[in-house]
């Protein structure tokens, strides 16, 4: 299971201040654009490269965490259309904005901050059916039940789709577990985090590496 960590800088000041040393045991980084002005993001793309040369970097401009969107569906096209050869892969929300073209590196995600979808099932076939190079779904559980569904439909879906592949997650404190145990039932990527978390029940980048080892 391979360990994502987040990077939020919200201006160019900050991604100088970034140090590289304390995320040299991610396997791979996640440049959060949403946090800076459109303006600015070809200058901070440069040297968000730069700082991780020696990392796979995912391009990430999320709207599904805002009250609000932010951003018309022509210029997140253009967002995806500019920056998906720049990185290794390039989230694309889906679920929202579906008539974008996926280029041959995105991640199909969809978040839903309010439960874990009774038709969880149906929501990843859609998002597998575009032909995505990894699928992604986050979702906040209600109860302890809504967790154990998430894994079995994650593994029953894994096993139907095995080129396929996935990332599951549920957020928050009862979801925890999902993020330790990814490779018991399907899910390939976990998130940690360094100094500020980007979702609710992630672990630090240190606590994931020590639970790595311990079941590996």
């Amino acid at each position: 299971m391979k360990i994502v960590v987040p990077i939020m800088p919200t201006s160019m000041a900050e991604i100088a201040l970034l140090e590289t040393k304390k995320y040299q045991e991610a396997d791979i980084i996640e440049w959060r654009a949403d946090f800076l002005p459109l303006d600015v993001l070809s200058t901070a793309a440069q040297q968000i490269k730069q700082k991780f040369s020696s990392q796979d970097i995912i391009f990430t401009y999320r709207t599904e965490d805002k009250a609000e969107c932010n951003i018309t569906e022509m210029a997140y096209a253009n967002l995806i259309a500019t920056y998906a050869s720049a990185f290794t892969y390039i989230d694309v929300e889906v679920m929202r904005f579906k008539t974008i073209s996926l280029p041959d590196n995105a991640i199909a995600s969809y978040h839903d901050f309010n439960q874990i979808p009774l038709n969880l099932s149906d929501i990843l076939s859609t998002m597998s059916a575009r032909q995505p190079k990894v699928v992604k779904f986050a979702g906040m559980p209600k109860t302890k039940a809504d967790v154990l569904r998430l894994m079995s439909e994650t593994q029953a879906f894994s096993l139907q789709h095995p080129q396929q592949l996935l990332v599951t997650m549920a957020m928050g404190e009862i979801g925890k577990i999902t993020r330790l145990a990814g490779d018991s039932f399907g899910s390939s990527w976990t998130f940690a985090s360094v100094d500020a978390s980007s979702a609710p029940g992630q672990f630090s980048l240190s606590e994931m590496l020590q639970a790595k080892a311990l079941l590996n």
